[in-house]
């Protein structure tokens, strides 16, 4: 019996896109609040918490891409533990029944014992061979519990 380590798993992709999400939103609604003028077309102000509040949903918008930076998966001889953007769950080996992947997916999947279903977001198909070699590695941990 062969023994597999622990996963730790992060996507790559989608994190340079939060990056890049969370500095557009932030640095383009800085930039749309001081470029509004100080009149509207039909003769209202633009006043200074007008655009605080521009840069305020720059903020806001910035940390909802953020928040992609939560997706990850780890794994063990125990178990899995997901972490999607607003859930985490972790689940011993003995509920769960496969780790699915396929080239139609977005992003793997964890089937469970009830029917049930979670999103592994952190391993995607645009990490390409990464998102291969993580789901060989949990379903390794699988058959390893099993055994």
């Amino acid at each position: 019996m062969t023994t597999t380590g622990p996963l730790e798993y992060r996507p790559r992709k989608s994190r340079i896109g939060a990056w890049i999400g969370a500095a557009v939103a932030c640095f383009g609604f800085t930039a749309l609040s001081f470029s509004l003028g100080t009149t509207t077309v039909e003769g209202g102000t633009v006043t200074v918490a007008d655009q605080a509040a521009m840069i305020g949903l720059g903020v806001i918008g910035a940390g909802i891409a953020l928040s992609f930076l939560r997706l990850r998966v780890r794994a063990d001889e125990k178990g899995i533990e997901v972490t999607n953007v607003a859930q985490k769950r972790y689940f011993p080996w003995q509920v769960v029944t496969a780790i699915n992947f396929s080239d139609k997916m977005t992003w793997a999947t964890v089937e469970l014992a009830d029917d049930d279903e979670m999103s592994i977001m952190a391993v995607q198909v645009t990490d390409k061979e990464r998102a291969v070699a993580a789901i060989k590695h949990l379903r390794a941990l699988l058959e390893q519990s099993r055994s």
